[in-house]
C-alpha cells in the first residue's frame, strides 16, 4: 500500500532556522517512518502543495481542512488533529460536505459525536516516536527550573493561567514569542497584553529538534498549556507524551483523560497560583519529582507508541 500524508502549509519546517516548526509535519514524518517498517507498506510519504506524488497513492491522509483532490489518490482520509478556535464539532460539519472515505480523530468525544451523526472512523490519539523521545543525559544548559516549548497560540487566558506564573522563576522559554518589530512598534505593541511584553524578553527562540528532548530530560519541571479546544474535546496533546516519554517531570493544566490516564505521573494544576505553589513544591522535593517523572516514561513508552499508532492506522486504511 502506497501512503501519503497531505500538508496545507509547505514542508521544510524543521530544517528553517526560523519562523515557526509545523506539529502536523513532524508527526506526519514520524508516523511515515514508522509505516514505512511495516511489510504491506510499499511506501509512505508527507506531501504539501510544491511536493506532490507522481503518481496516485493508495491513500492520502489530510493532516489538515484540505479538501481531497481525486489526482492525489484513490481513497482520501481526514485526521482531524488540529485544535480551531471555533470548535472542532463545527468544523467537522463543514469538511465532512468534501465526502472523505474515513475519518480518523484524537478525541474519542469527538468519534462519538460523529458515529451519533450517522459517521464511521477511527480514535487515533497521539503515538510517541521513541527513537527521537527518549530519556537523555541532563545538560547543564537545559537545566532550567521550569521549560515551555511553544508557540504563542493558545491565548492570553490560558497562557496567563498555565505559563505566566513561571515567570519568576529560571524559565526556558523557547518558541514564537517576539513581537513584531516595525517602525510604529510602539503603537502597535502599546496594548499588547502584558504576558506578551514580558515572555518577548526572555524567549530564547526556536529551539533545535535534535535538542528538544535534551531539554525535556534536563529541565526540572516541564510545563504544558492546552488549546481550549483540546481541553473541550478531551485531547491528551502530544507535548504531553514526548516530555513524559523522555523521563520529564510535567505539570499540565487539567484534561479529563489525561488525568485519568497519567495521573499517577504528572501533575495537573488549576493555574495561577495553583501552579506557583506546585513549582514551588516540586523544585524543593525532587527525589519526589524524579519517582514520578521515571515511571510516567516506562508507562507512555509502553502504552503510546508509534508502532501501536501506525499499525491501529493500516488496519483502518485497509478497511476503506
Amino acid at each position: 500500500m502506497r501512503i501519503g500524508f497531505y500538508l496545507k502549509w509547505e514542508k521544510g519546517s524543521l530544517g528553517r532556522s526560523k519562523g515557526n516548526v509545523l506539529g502536523d509535519e513532524l508527526y506526519a514524518e514520524s508516523l511515515a517512518k514508522e509505516l514505512n517498517l511495516l511489510p504491506e507498506v510499499t511506501g509512505a510519504e508527507v506531501y504539501s502543495p510544491s511536493h506532490l506524488p507522481e503518481q496516485p497513492l493508495d491513500v492520502m491522509i489530510y493532516m489538515n481542512d484540505t479538501a481531497p483532490d481525486e489526482m492525489l489518490a484513490r481513497k482520501h482520509l481526514l485526521y482531524l488533529q488540529n485544535a480551531y478556535g471555533n470548535g472542532s464539532d463545527l468544523k467537522l460539519e463543514e469538511l465532512r460536505a468534501h465526502r472523505y472515505d474515513g475519518y480518523a480523530f484524537i478525541s474519542q468525544t469527538l468519534l462519538s459525536l460523529h458515529r451519533a451523526a450517522g459517521y464511521e472512523g477511527l480514535f487515533l490519539p497521539f503515538g510517541v516516536d521513541a527513537e527521537n523521545f527518549s530519556p537523555r543525559p541532563v545538560d547543564p544548559k537545559f537545566s532550567f527550573e521550569v521549560a515551555y516549548v511553544g508557540n504563542d497560540i493558545k491565548g492570553p487566558e490560558r497562557t496567563n493561567a498555565y505559563l505566566f506564573p513561571a515567570l519568576p522563576f529560571d524559565f526556558g522559554l523557547f518558541g514564537n514569542w517576539l513581537l513584531p518589530r516595525s517602525r510604529f512598534r510602539i503603537w502597535k505593541n502599546w496594548g499588547q497584553p502584558e504576558y506578551r511584553k514580558r515572555f518577548a524578553k526572555i524567549s530564547r527562540g526556536k529551539i533545535p529538534q535534535e535538542q528538544v528532548p535534551v531539554l525535556y530530560s534536563s529541565a526540572k519541571i516541564n510545563l504544558n498549556c492546552t488549546a481550549q479546544d483540546c481541553v473541550d474535546w478531551d485531547v491528551i496533546t502530544l507535548r504531553s507524551l514526548e516530555v513524559m516519554a523522555c523521563d520529564g517531570f510535567l505539570i499540565s493544566d487539567r484534561v479529563p483523560s489525561a488525568e485519568h490516564l497519567l495521573g499517577d505521573y504528572a501533575v495537573f494544576t488549576d493555574g495561577g497560583d495553583d501552579l506557583g505553589r506546585k513549582i514551588d513544591y516540586y523544585l524543593l522535593h525532587e527525589g519526589e519529582r524524579r519517582l514520578r517523572a521515571e515511571a510516567g516514561g516506562r508507562f507512555v513508552r509502553d502504552n503510546f507508541s508509534m508502532g501501536s499508532t501506525s499499525r491501529n492506522l493500516l488496519r483502518y486504511l485497509k478497511e476503506l
